[in-house]
């Protein structure tokens, strides 16, 4: 449990702090949307650099390399918040006032990464899902993507295209994970082609312009009113549920 204790003695839930290892802003938003208000959904520090953030991408499985960015982040958040708080004795010592870290409570906050992949059963050994985001390339955008996993499936017909999504979420804090989990999306087909004005509405978000959802009569996911897709009870439904559920045990 995190809390205070008031004057009358009883002890007062203080707001659980998460920070979103990503220096995406659509990513961050999307994490406090996911959490409906169960945690003080935060940035990276400002003091924290972004250098290197792909080097935690390293891992067997994409449960591994959430688990692992979650750790390396939560690592660093820490070591920043040691300086910010020996910048603080020193300015304490010469009587000079800084407000570095000042809104940082005493105990560590929680450290989120999550990493995500295709699954595609059809092609066997020769898909990785855990380098979904570099097959095709470290310059690739989305459009180059979905054009070469098209091609990588040019061959195939009918349930050989059936594809689906795994997410992992990983929480740390200090130099532990302290909890994971994960979820897969209920399954679509490949689609044949792509349009690019598609995977530029998608800010990022390729995949969707080349998933056709079988519940949907095959229309592609790109295409789905906001409703429609809120109906899917996707992995990031599902993972949004065990996440506030968890966050809820934390307050006791």
């Amino acid at each position: 449990m995190t809390g205070r204790w008031t004057g009358a003695g009883r002890r007062q839930a203080t707001p659980i702090r998460l920070i979103v290892a990503s220096g995406n802003p659509a990513k961050v938003a999307a994490v406090d949307r996911l959490l409906a208000g169960a945690a003080t959904v935060l940035p990276l520090p400002h003091n924290i650099s972004l250098e290197g953030e792909s080097d935690e991408e390293a891992g067997a499985t994409v449960d591994a390399v959430a688990a692992a960015k979650a750790l390396a982040w939560s690592r660093r958040v820490a070591a920043a918040r040691a300086v910010g708080r020996g910048t603080r004795s020193a300015s304490a010592r010469t009587g000079r006032h800084t407000d570095q870290g000042a809104a940082e409570g005493d105990e560590e906050p929680l450290v989120l990464a999550t990493d995500g992949g295709l699954l595609f059963p059809a092609l066997g050994s020769a898909w990785d899902p855990v380098r979904t985001r570099r097959f095709a390339g470290p310059d690739a955008d989305g459009v180059d993507r979905a054009r070469a996993l098209l091609a990588r499936a040019e061959g195939l017909d009918g349930d050989d295209r059936r594809i689906g999504w795994r997410e992992a979420v990983a929480v740390a804090r200090g130099d532990a994970v302290v909890v994971r989990f994960a979820a897969e999306s209920p399954p679509g087909k490949l689609a044949r082609a792509v349009d690019p004005a598609l995977v530029a509405a998608g800010e990022g978000f390729w995949l969707p312009a080349v998933w056709r959802c079988p519940e949907y009569g095959g229309r592609l996911l790109a295409e789905l009113l906001p409703a429609e897709r809120d109906d899917r009870d996707d992995h990031w439904s599902r993972l949004g549920a065990d996440l506030r559920r968890w966050l809820a045990d934390q307050h006791g």
